[in-house]
């Protein structure tokens, strides 16, 4: 894998989840990657940039922009019978499966940001 701009991770999103409304692609998606990597900067503390993002952090920034896609799709109302995310089907049960599916693409965006590190300092107390 090559490195990615917010454009093509947005088109990689679009090709995973099935059924997006058009009023979420375009504009609207590629600021959606770019408050994921905004966010995914925050949380590492480290520059990621939207023009060549690194392929250490697309699988962080694809489950992180997915997620927040399907969060869309349900406050637009777009909840559909079942939601396909590549091989991944989740059908629609008791609870809503675009609401299911965003939470575990978040936990898993979330997860593949604590496998990259963190910057951590130590100090020494003085005394």
């Amino acid at each position: 894998m090559a490195d990615l701009t917010n454009i093509q991770i947005g088109s990689v999103v679009l090709n995973m989840v099935e059924g997006v409304p058009s009023t979420l692609s375009g504009a609207t998606l590629w600021n959606m990657v770019d408050n994921e990597v905004y966010f995914a900067e925050k949380f590492i503390g480290a520059s990621i940039g939207t023009t060549a993002i690194s392929t250490t952090y697309q699988p962080a920034i694809i489950s992180l922009t997915t997620a927040s896609v399907l969060r869309m799709m349900e406050m637009q109302g777009a909840d559909v019978s079942s939601i396909r995310l590549g091989d991944l089907n989740v059908g629609k049960g008791a609870s809503s499966s675009t609401s299911v599916t965003s939470e575990k693409m978040r936990e898993d965006g979330l997860r593949k940001l604590n496998t990259v590190g963190h910057d951590v300092n130590f100090f020494k107390a003085l005394g």
